[in-house]
C-alpha cells in the first residue's frame, strides 16, 4: 500500500502541474495555480479517502451498503461545495474560454458530479488489484506450506523404512558371524547421521547425498567379496551443488533389493549417475524379479514416494522414465538442480 500511496503522491503532483500549465496559457499565474487547487485537490483527496480508508474498513468487510452509501455522501458533499465555488470563481476570475463563459448553472454541478467518478474508479481498481496480490501472496504461501508438510510426510516415511531395510543387511551379516559385522555398523552409523540430522533439511550438499550412496553400497558389497556382478560409476564433481535428501538413495536401494544380485549368474546391477552444469543424470539398471519395481511390504513405500516428492519439489525440473521388461528394469532420471 505504501509503494502505491508514494507514486499515485508523484502523479497526482504531475496531474496538478500539467493542469495548472494549461490553465496558465489562458490566464495569469495566480489564477491558474488556485483554479488548479479547486479543481484537483477535491479529486485527490476522494481517491485517497476510497482508497486507504472506505474501502478497506467498508467494502473489505462486507459492508457494502454503507460502503456505497458513504461514497454517495461524499460525491454529493464535493458537489455543494465546490460547485458553488466554481460559480463564484467563473465570476470573478474568469478564464478566456469560450465554453466557460456564461455556462449555465446546472452544467457546472453535473461537471463537479462527473469529476467525482475517475478518482473513485481509479482508487477502486487500484485497491482491487491490491487485493488480488495479497490473496495471490496468501494463497501462495498456504501451498508453499502444505508443499513443505507434504514432502516432510514423505520424508518421514522413507527414513525409518530405509533404515529398517539396512538393520536386515546387518542382522544377516551377524547370523552368519561375519567379520564385516563391524565395518557394516560403521557403515549404517554414518548414514543414520546423515538420515537423522541431514535429511530434516530442504536441500543438502549432493556430495554428502552422493556419499551416503557410496556408503549404502560398501554395505551392500560387505554381504559378499565378489561383487563383479555391479558397476558403479559415481561422478565425482558435484560444483557445490545441492539436492532435495533421501531423493536417490530409494532408487540405489530398489535395484539392490529386487535385482536377486547374489545370483552371480543372472543377477547384476549398474549404477551411474553423472553432472552436467546444473543437470544431474541417474541411469541405473538391474536384473529384474517378478516383483521388481513393486511397492515391498513394508509400509508400502518406495517408487511411488520417490516420483511423489520429485513431483512436489522439482515440478517442471525432471524426467523420470521408468523402463521394466522381463529380465530387466531400468530407471532414468534427469533432474535440473539449483
Amino acid at each position: 500500500m505504501k509503494t502505491y500511496i508514494k507514486y499515485s503522491l508523484i502523479a497526482w503532483l504531475l496531474f496538478f502541474a500539467i493542469v495548472s500549465w494549461v490553465i496558465f496559457e489562458i490566464s495569469d499565474l495566480p489564477t491558474s495555480v488556485f483554479r488548479t487547487a479547486t479543481f484537483v485537490v477535491p479529486q485527490m483527496v476522494i481517491f485517497y479517502i476510497n482508497l486507504v480508508w472506505i474501502s478497506c474498513v467498508l467494502y473489505e468487510r462486507g459492508h457494502k451498503i454503507a460502503y456505497f452509501g458513504t461514497l454517495a455522501a461524499m460525491v454529493i458533499g464535493h458537489v455543494l461545495v465546490f460547485a458553488p465555488l466554481d460559480i463564484y470563481m467563473d465570476a470573478n476570475f474568469p478564464l478566456d474560454v469560450p465554453h466557460f463563459k456564461d455556462r449555465p448553472v446546472h452544467l457546472v454541478y453535473i461537471g463537479r458530479l462527473v469529476s467525482s467518478f475517475p478518482p473513485i474508479i481509479i482508487s477502486a481498481l487500484i485497491w482491487k488489484s491490491l487485493q488480488l496480490s495479497r490473496k495471490n501472496k496468501e494463497s501462495l504461501e498456504l501451498k508453499n506450506k502444505m508443499l513443505h508438510a507434504e514432502t516432510k510426510a514423505l520424508k518421514a516415511q522413507i527414513n525409518p523404512h530405509f533404515l529398517f531395510n539396512s538393520m536386515n543387511n546387518i542382522y544377516s551379516l551377524s547370523q552368519m558371524n561375519s567379520e564385516k559385522t563391524g565395518d557394516a555398523i560403521l557403515n549404517l552409523s554414518e548414514i543414520l547421521r546423515f538420515v537423522t540430522y541431514e535429511s530434516e533439511k530442504d536441500r543438502v550438499s549432493l556430495e554428502d547425498e552422493l556419499k551416503q550412496i557410496k556408503n549404502f553400497i560398501e554395505l551392500q558389497f560387505l554381504k559378499d567379496d565378489d561383487h563383479d556382478n555391479i558397476s558403479v560409476d559415481i561422478a565425482k564433481n558435484t560444483s557445490g551443488l545441492q539436492i532435495a535428501p533421501m531423493l536417490l538413495l530409494p532408487f540405489i536401494e530398489n535395484s539392490f533389493k529386487h535385482s536377486n544380485v547374489e545370483n552371480k549368474k543372472t543377477g547384476w546391477i549398474k549404477i551411474k549417475i553423472d553432472i552436467q552444469d546444473n543437470h544431474l543424470k541417474l541411469d541405473l539398471s538391474n536384473s529384474a524379479t517378478i516383483t521388481a519395481g513393486k511397492k515391498d511390504g513394508v509400509g508400502g513405500v518406495g517408487m511411488e514416494n520417490v516420483k511423489k516428492r520429485l513431483s512436489l519439489i522439482y515440478p517442471q525440473k525432471h524426467q523420470l522414465t521408468i523402463q521394466q521388461n522381463v529380465d530387466t528394469y531400468r530407471v532414468l532420471l534427469d533432474l535440473t538442480l539449483n
